[in-house]
């Protein structure tokens, strides 16, 4: 009997001598841990895909991405968010030349109305021959009527680029521009090669033009709602 209460004994030494060395282990592991949390670190060169910064809270508020699949692979920049998990803007480019020496390149700075998409854009766009650059501001409805979610949810359905592109048409001649976006200022150059400021109407309707053309010319147009030129101010 003595030598099995010794025997129990020593069991039990050895465990509790085994709990230690595995408590002492975990707090090792614990420190060093909170330690690589807390450490600033320096680092000469970092090669990533893309580096996501999130708030106190873990929510994420800023995306760096060399890419952005699988819709827009050929864009980089930057992405934010707001504090409820929506996209709020971005700053994002891309460029190259073609096989038949084209330029297709692009750069635009975005700041999106609150669970919407973009209502103030300051833009770079160049498509061969085809450029504009300059800054819009648009206005878009604080909540979406059924038929606007509707087509959403249609296009983002579409399987190829033509029954999108088809999609779009539909839904353009039976919803107001107002209730999915209009444009109200332009300012910049236009593709023609003109310094212009265009005012437009709630509608997205163009209603007064300020511009000079490639040749210095200066002018200022009236239009009415269905486009037309009711009063035109030039230089004598």
């Amino acid at each position: 009997m003595q030598k099995e209460i010794r025997a129990l004994q020593e069991q039990v030494r050895t465990m509790r001598a085994a709990i230690i060395l595995l408590l002492a282990g975990l707090a090792v592991v614990a420190f060093s841990a909170f330690g690589l949390q807390t450490t600033s670190q320096s680092f000469d060169e970092i090669t990533v895909r893309q580096i996501t910064l999130v708030d106190s809270s873990g929510n994420a508020r800023v995306m760096l991405a060399g890419g952005f699949p699988p819709r827009r692979p050929d864009l980089a920049g930057l992405l934010f968010f707001n504090q409820d998990g929506g996209e709020a803007g971005g700053l994002v480019y891309r460029g190259t030349k073609r096989a038949d020496g084209t330029i297709d390149a692009g750069g635009i700075l975005t700041f999106d109305q609150y669970q919407n998409d973009q209502i103030v854009a300051i833009e770079y766009s160049h498509q061969g021959a085809w450029k504009r650059n300059g800054i819009t501001i648009q206005d878009r409805p604080d909540s979406l009527s059924p038929l606007v979610l509707e087509m959403y949810g249609a296009i983002e359905g579409a399987k190829t680029s033509a029954e999108r592109d088809s999609l779009i048409a539909y839904y353009r001649s039976v919803i107001s521009p107002r209730e999915v976006v209009s444009r109200r200022l332009f300012a910049g150059r236009d593709p023609k090669g003109a310094s212009v400021v265009s005012l437009s109407d709630a509608d997205g309707r163009k209603r007064l033009e300020l511009s000079v053309d490639e040749e210095g010319e200066a002018r200022i147009v009236f239009l009415d709602t269905e486009g037309k030129v009711v009063r035109e101010i030039a230089p004598e």
